[in-house]
């Protein structure tokens, strides 16, 4: 089964990140983890490493990724 976009954006995958006042906060802490989160998206689609693109950056990440930042999370478990 090929995955498509739409596939791809039924659930998201959400990450934790330290807490952030601000947008550039958030930047910042992307630019500290994205090579951990762009290989796990990478690999939840894809286990083939081999295939992966080998050179990600961060500019890479940016135009694979759309990320949406949220201050408040509440857990109700």
């Amino acid at each position: 089964m090929e995955l498509t976009l739409s596939d791809l954006s039924i659930e998201p995958t959400i990450y934790l990140i330290p807490e952030c006042e601000i947008p550039e906060d958030v930047a910042d802490c992307l630019r500290d983890d994205f090579d951990e989160i762009f290989q796990n998206q990478l690999d939840g689609w894809n286990r083939v490493r081999e295939t992966w693109p080998p050179n990600r950056s961060y500019e890479m990440f940016c135009r694979w990724f759309d990320y949406s930042f949220h201050s408040v999370l509440l857990d109700l478990g």
